[in-house]
């Protein structure tokens, strides 16, 4: 429904702007705004919503706007409300099969540079995704180039799609978890349109396989020829389901420990002081001394 730097800031219902109502109501949506923390979140607000391939890329597949705003041709209105449209863009959905053919490491002050880089040249419409280490060269990849060389590297790169890949037969969304069937026809990466964590854990054909982060910041899976059932779930670390645990225990400790903080501090009022009330309006002996006899 728009970007805060474009006429998604004045499309509003009221005082507050549509792309923020649809974020209250849940939906998987874009959103530079709301994903400020997302690793790709940076470069997205250069999103050109005059390139398909970027729809694409980021799995837009609805628009709501205005009736007057004008729209690219591959965006297809489907049904109006008010003053209100929907339009539909066809994409592969949450995967895609993509090619790569580079790889970078480096540090995180790197990435902007790089995959703004990146994201401005035709290697999103060819598909080609390069891989990207950060902080690390251990995951099999031989001489990957400094990550701030990409954006000397990327704009001299051919982008080239080739032959087909094959296609995603089928795709299932759950709670944390992807779920696809592929039929691949050439060696080729598997791309989960979702940010890269190394907490992603991928099977393929049920065999566990290793995952690795591809431009933009996606999930990807190698892939033979061949069809295939691919899973990825993201499984957070022991550490968090402990540290979860913990608070889970804690919070009913609290309730508890007020409810008897409460009940002991009504028992000490009432029995308590109640009895050094009691001592202190008690009244003393009043009986006369004896007198001493002299001798």
């Amino acid at each position: 429904a728009g970007q805060t730097e474009n006429w998604g800031r004045q499309y509003s219902v009221g005082p507050t702007p549509v792309y923020a109502l649809l974020h209250a109501e849940g939906l998987d949506m874009t959103g530079w705004l709301y994903h400020a923390l997302s690793f790709n979140s940076d470069i997205f607000r250069y999103f050109d919503e005059t390139r398909r391939d970027l729809y694409n890329l980021y799995n837009i597949r609805y628009v709501v706007a205005p009736e007057e705003q004008m729209l690219p041709d591959f965006v297809k209105p489907l049904q109006q409300f008010g003053r209100h449209r929907l339009y539909q863009v066809e994409t592969t959905g949450y995967f895609d099969l993509v090619g790569s053919g580079l790889a970078f490491a480096g540090g995180k002050t790197d990435f902007y540079p790089a995959a703004s880089s990146w994201l401005a040249s035709g290697l999103p419409g060819a598909k080609q995704h390069p891989e990207v280490l950060i902080g690390s060269t251990s995951q099999g990849i031989e001489r990957p180039l400094p990550l701030r060389a990409a954006v000397d590297v990327i704009p001299t790169v051919k982008a080239s799609a080739g032959p087909s890949r094959g296609a995603v037969l089928s795709e299932e969304v759950g709670s944390n978890s992807f779920a696809a069937g592929v039929r691949v026809e050439r060696e080729s990466w598997l791309l989960l349109k979702a940010t890269y964590h190394p907490n992603w854990r991928a099977t393929v054909d049920g065999v566990e396989t290793d995952t690795v982060m591809l431009m933009p910041s996606f999930v990807g899976v190698r892939l033979t020829p061949g069809d295939h059932r691919v899973r990825l779930e993201y499984r957070p670390r022991r550490l968090r389901m402990i540290l979860l645990g913990l608070g889970l225990l804690t919070l009913p400790s609290i309730a508890m420990a007020e409810k008897r903080g409460a009940a002991l501090s009504s028992w000490f009022a009432t029995a308590v002081l109640a009895r050094i009330s009691g001592s202190v309006k008690r009244p003393r002996n009043t009986r006369p001394r004896r007198s001493r006899r002299r001798r």
